[in-house]
């Protein structure tokens, strides 16, 4: 009985999230950590000299032929994950998306896309670089930046 009693206070203990990780939402993200520098140097003229993507709350992707529009950023108390309902279009290309974010570092998130999972899955296309979870993209904060510059 004592067991018992035992291991439904252990069950019944919330997990609580660390506090030190949380997503900056009033910063741009991108996929490439030095498009933040090319960024403020350059603006928007900075997509035309490399391919990554920016991630800006509660807006959505966007890259030079790629956006997700953000319809609904969800969040429960106490933990430092989000759930995003999206509409991705690229050339040719009308879906529905849903991702999970999370912090992944100090200065970056990551990024889980159902979508892209589903393609990786489906040996569309490649496997992912730093993790082995299918479908995530690895964002760095733009701590210099909350806005692109538009010239």
């Amino acid at each position: 009985m004592m067991r018992l009693a035992l291991a439904f206070a252990v069950l019944a203990t919330p997990v609580v999230a660390q506090e030190d990780m949380v997503i900056d939402q009033t910063k741009i993200y991108a996929s490439d950590p030095a498009a933040c520098a090319a960024l403020e140097s350059k603006g928007i003229d900075a997509f035309t000299d490399s391919d990554f993507l920016v991630l800006k709350f509660p807006d959505g992707i966007q890259s030079m032929e790629f956006q997700c529009n953000f319809y609904d950023i969800k969040s429960r108390p106490n933990t430092p994950l989000l759930h995003v309902s999206a509409v991705c279009e690229a050339p040719g290309e009308l879906y529905p998306d849903t991702f999970a974010i999370a912090p992944f570092a100090e200065n970056a998130i990551q990024v889980v896309s159902s979508y892209d999972a589903m393609m990786v899955t489906a040996g569309i296309y490649p496997p992912p670089g730093p993790t082995t979870n299918p479908g995530v993209t690895i964002y760095t904060r733009c701590d210099n930046l909350s806005e692109i510059p538009v010239d």
